[in-house]
């Protein structure tokens, strides 16, 4: 049982120690106060809402033609800038849950600053919609977080930014143009050293989240140092 945990923890662990990775669980920002506190600049309307299932969060809005509006995190665990020009009615672009980020129209840029050479890994949640993005500055130029799945998309970084570009999907018919995010991880992929199953590691869950404590260091679910 024990080499059976200790295997287990190693997959799980097998993800990037150096990276930087922003889990909106528990970095949240739900509510107006938290995205302000983590964004350096805004041109977009943010507004507390509750959800129909009563979830608050922040409907990221924006009601002028003509210029594009931006939401820059420069606080938050990875630095992420979004962009959108609105070109219609529908103005709420982004929904901000508390523990996950909903792209929630056509023409949202999502730009992510990084290391060349870093891997970046993007965890869907699974949602009824699906979502089709040009990329530049990666090893891929076109990503698709497809409806119902929770699958992470994984691209190398070739420059330090790498771009995601919502406004044109090759197949309109097949991609609502919204889609979900858990987590976003920017780093360097580096494996952990095998486990051996003589060494003493232990799992545990602390605020519901869960920890892995190895050699005197705590790790998450995803093998970051703690």
């Amino acid at each position: 049982m024990k080499k059976i945990f200790l295997f287990a923890a190693a997959a799980i662990a097998a993800m990037s120690m150096n990276a930087a990775v922003w889990e909106f669980k528990t970095d949240t920002i739900n509510t107006v106060e938290a995205v302000n506190a983590m964004a350096s600049n805004t041109t977009f309307t943010l507004t507390q809402k509750t959800s129909s299932d009563n979830q608050p969060y922040v409907a990221v809005d924006y009601k002028l033609g003509g210029a594009d509006a931006e939401l820059y995190f420069t606080n938050a665990p990875i630095e992420v800038k979004f962009t959108y020009k609105n070109s219609g009615d529908k103005t709420e672009c982004l929904k901000l849950y508390n523990s996950y980020l909903q792209i929630n129209r056509k023409g949202v840029i999502m730009t992510i600053y990084c290391m060349p050479g870093d891997d970046i890994i993007i965890t869907p949640k699974s949602y009824s919609k699906a979502c089709e993005f040009a990329v530049t500055g990666a090893d891929k130029t076109v990503v698709a977080f497809e409806k119902n799945t929770e699958t992470p998309i994984v691209l190398k970084a070739t420059d330090s930014e790498v771009v995601f570009d919502s406004s044109a999907p090759s197949d309109a018919n097949a991609y609502a143009q919204a889609c979900q995010f858990v987590s976003i991880q920017v780093g360097a992929a580096e494996a952990i050293d095998n486990v051996e199953a003589s060494e003493k590691a232990v799992k545990f869950f602390e605020n519901g989240q869960l920890i892995i404590l190895k050699n005197g260091v705590r790790y998450n679910a995803l093998g970051v140092a703690l």
